[in-house]
């Protein structure tokens, strides 16, 4: 299994380095709020996006080619969570880590999108905000809403699980130094 810190130096010169220690911090709470494990989830949220600048567009290549880079170095089953998270490879989610990684990677986007920052979740104006996302990126909407309705979720309780991680406002401490 692959340590976080060397996760972390894989990713170290990533342009989702960032989205990705987002993504990773969302992981481990929903991992704790499901009884997850919580170190595994983070591992998955951080190396998610490892092929990102690899793939060069190629979205459908996307996860496939982070799954194959991290071949024994993660179980099976974080693997298929890695290429499920974009729909475009043909990899349905099937586990709760996968829909898990999806509504991480879309909450991740809504709040890089909307700057949103660790003191910003006020109620119905973040909702507002999500609802407009909704119109230049239909499928984070639909991602977060499936997920919170599948698992029992308030949305607002989605959000601020999320942005209580304080990854917003001070996920760049556990960016690798370039």
């Amino acid at each position: 299994m692959i340590s976080r810190e060397e996760a972390l130096n894989l990713i170290a010169g990533s342009t989702k380095l960032e989205h990705s220690v987002l993504v990773s911090r969302i992981m481990k709470r929903l991992a704790e709020r499901f009884r997850e494990d919580p170190a595994k989830w983070d591992l998955v949220g951080l190396l998610h996006d490892l092929d990102y600048d690899l793939v060069k567009g190629d979205m459908s290549r996307h996860g496939t080619m982070a799954a194959k880079m991290l071949d024994e170095r993660l179980s099976e089953e974080d693997l298929y969570a890695i290429k499920a998270h974009d729909h475009r490879t043909g990899f349905a989610p099937l586990s709760l880590m996968d829909r898990s990684l999806i509504a991480a990677d879309a909450l991740a986007i809504f709040i890089e999108d909307e700057k949103i920052d660790g003191d910003d979740y006020r109620g119905e104006a973040l909702l507002a905000r999500l609802d407009r996302e909704n119109t230049d990126k239909p499928w984070i909407n639909y991602a977060i809403l499936t997920f919170c309705e599948e698992r029992g979720l308030q949305l607002i309780e989605f959000l601020r699980l999320a942005l209580n991680t304080e990854a917003s406002n001070h996920f760049k401490k556990d960016c690798p130094r370039s």
